[in-house]
């Protein structure tokens, strides 16, 4: 028995060092021939390590004489850990004339400590000593600046420790070719910290207008990923802050867990998660919660070892419930979970690369140092899509609900019947004719996008002599549209008497119709010029900016005046302005169906043709300016019988004119389509 008890012993000996002989070997390394042209070669199957336990101290002499082994691979990873460790390995110049200059690199700017020392010879013999602090370059990376003397051996030894992730992986560099490297690295990360400056802002921006908690949370997850990813690439303590890596790494795992709570918050809001019921609401919650516990306990450096683990992994438990949870909500039905299914699933994918990168299964490559950088970009710009999807979701949603609830409620012949009623009040709500007035030129034309419209225009003659001119749009278009503005004809036909303040008489107009909206609202533009001075008072409730023509600088410039939209609020909040018209001056009035028309590739017309086509035609009547107008966007909508959404366009050009010119009739060009 004792015979069969050895023999097994030994067999297992023998598999044991089978096992480990791919990542060490106690063979002596081969010296590492330095050359003109490395372009980062991997020195690590050059060198030898020997692990430094906790409390052992001793000089680095009697250090050198311990137990090392040779390391097999170009990457190698101790994960987290304590202990520290030194390396050491030889080099060899090449016989040339000259001294070789070489960056020796460590591709790890997590690596807090690491101390350089070179084999010198003394009158005590052959002593280590360390590299001066000048031949350390400033980069977010370990670097130092080596002069070798031609056709000699040199042999060096690194001391290294850090509280992160422990992963060895020396390189050796050329000058120029290190500085090449060195320029794509930084325009990397200047495009990968630039992409997330410009969505924080954006995004930002939108938060603050649309007021969206979806947008709040997504703005947080990005300020605090990205303070994360500058601790993570070294960028902060190199170019922000300038630190020793240790003062950022304090606050690493803080920043990560607040990314993930926020991460969190803001999937749970976006994906509408209130809505399910049983745990998977909780769990974000809870989740969120421990997250918030993470970053209050990552201010204690005594458990700091705990915490960088645990932010190692909890993102990945996260980001399973996120997956899981966008693939329930896509299920249901709702689209722009599939941009989260997607973006998280890309990240999880890279962050993997870089996980196996570090664990040494796979090469060290630029694609995978910097993976989790890439997939993180990838993943915050289809975010930034699923946001812009949902907005759209939404306001398609709204519009299906109302279509749907008109068409239950009517059949075909009402239907029909109520049109032919429709049109007629339309008509009658409209100027048949527009005003004579003197100095003033009045151009309009409307058309809508089904057989009536929401769009209206109106204008009042003041007893002071000024002309007032109104035009509004009402939500939506048809029949529900139509009535609202013949609500609004009757409104304006009565506040516009009682009082010149353009202001006044919209929030007058907003008060006497509230709760009559419905689920419409109603965007207005009121005006009132002054035929005899060209003096123009201005109002505005949510409605497009009206656009401003100088005569004699060609100018074509925006009017923008904030307000709030009608049939939000009884108590309408807007702002009045007043500016001067000279003679030549012309004024444009008109209603977003114009700017916002859409191609059959879903192109919108925008802001930038619309202006240069007003350029283009300064010197064209109103009657043939709004006429080429609806010609070049109706060629650009594809020529369909009906736009998607009423236009309306109005042209007032200040034309001061001797006493004795008499006045000329203008009609409207109201379309009948």
């Amino acid at each position: 028995m004792n015979i069969f008890r050895k023999v097994r012993n030994l067999s297992v000996i023998l598999i044991l060092v089978l096992i480990s002989g791919p990542i060490f070997s106690e063979e002596e390394p081969p010296v590492f021939p330095i050359t003109g042209s490395m372009s980062g070669t991997p020195i690590n199957k050059f060198t030898l390590i020997r692990k430094v336990s906790p409390g052992e101290i001793k000089s680095l002499s009697d250090l050198e004489s311990g137990t090392w082994t040779r390391v097999e691979k170009d990457s190698l990873s101790f994960s987290f850990t304590d202990d520290q460790y030194l390396i050491k390995f030889k080099i060899q110049a090449p016989p040339k004339e000259g001294t070789i200059s070489w960056y020796f690199v460590l591709n790890n700017p997590g690596m807090e400590n690491l101390t350089v020392y070179k084999k010198v010879w003394s009158a005590q013999g052959w002593t280590w000593s360390e590299l001066s602090r000048d031949l350390r370059m400033s980069y977010i990376q370990p670097a130092f600046l080596i002069e070798t003397p031609p056709n000699r051996q040199e042999e060096f030894l690194i001391h290294a420790s850090t509280r992160r992730s422990f992963v060895l992986n020396f390189q050796a560099w050329a000058p120029k070719e290190f500085a090449a490297h060195i320029q794509m690295e930084n325009l990397f990360l200047g495009i990968f910290l630039g992409a997330i400056g410009i969505m924080l802002v954006y995004n930002g921006f939108l938060a603050f207008v649309v007021k969206d908690s979806s947008y709040f949370f997504y703005v947080l997850y990005l300020l605090f990923y990205a303070l994360w990813q500058l601790s993570v690439t070294g960028v902060g303590p190199q170019y922000i802050i300038p630190a020793p890596p240790t003062a950022w790494n304090d606050y690493l795992t803080g920043f990560a867990f607040l990314s993930v709570a926020f991460s969190l918050l803001f999937t749970r809001s976006f994906l509408h998660m209130e809505r399910e019921t049983g745990w998977k609401n909780y769990a974000f919650l809870i989740l969120s919660g421990f997250a918030f516990l993470g970053f209050f306990a990552s201010l204690f450096s005594n458990i700091y070892g705990l915490m960088i683990w645990a932010v190692s992994w909890y993102p990945f438990l996260a980001a399973v419930l996120v997956i899981y949870s966008a693939a329930i909500r896509l299920r249901k039905g709702y689209r722009p979970a599939r941009y989260f299914l997607l973006a998280w699933s890309v990240l999880i994918l890279f962050v993997l690369i870089t996980a196996l990168r570090n664990l040494s299964i796979i090469q060290d490559t630029e694609l995978t140092h910097w993976s989790a950088q890439f997939g993180s970009l990838v993943e915050m710009t289809l975010l930034s899509f699923a946001l812009a999807d949902r907005i759209k979701t939404l306001e398609k949603d709204s519009l299906q609900a109302r279509l749907e609830n008109y068409e239950s409620q009517l059949k075909l012949t009402e239907i029909e019947q109520e049109l032919k009623i429709a049109r007629e009040l339309q008509e009658s709500i409209l100027p048949d004719r527009l005003p004579e007035v003197k100095n003033l030129k009045l151009s309009v034309r409307s058309e809508f996008a089904s057989s009536v419209g929401g769009d209206f225009y109106d204008f009042q003659h003041l007893e002071s002599g000024k002309l007032g001119i109104f035009l509004s749009d009402v939500s939506g278009h048809g029949i529900p549209a139509a009535i609202i503005s013949s609500m609004v004809k009757l409104a304006f036909s009565i506040e516009s008497r009682k009082n010149e303040d353009p202001a006044e008489v919209l929030r007058s107009i907003n008060r006497s119709l509230s709760g009559k909206y419905g689920k419409h609202f109603i965007t207005a533009a009121y005006l009132i010029i002054d035929p005899s001075n060209g003096k123009v008072v201005y109002s505005n409730a949510g409605h497009p900016p009206i656009v401003a023509i100088d005569k004699e600088s060609g100018e074509t410039k925006e009017i923008f005046l904030p307000g709030w939209i009608m049939g939000m609020d009884p108590n309408l909040k807007n702002s009045v302005i007043e500016f001067q018209m000279k003679p030549g001056d012309r004024l444009i009035v008109y209603t977003d169906g114009i700017t916002e028309a859409r191609s059959k590739n879903g192109e919108i017309f925008g802001f930038q043709r619309f202006y240069k086509l007003l350029s283009d035609h300064m010197k064209s009547d109103g009657e043939k300016l709004a006429e080429d107008l609806f010609a070049t966007v109706r060629s650009f909508a594809g020529n369909r019988k009906h736009f998607e959404d009423d236009l309306t366009f109005l042209v007032l050009d200040y034309l001061p004119i001797p006493e004795e010119k008499t006045k000329k009739e203008i009609t409207s060009s109201f379309s009948k389509s």
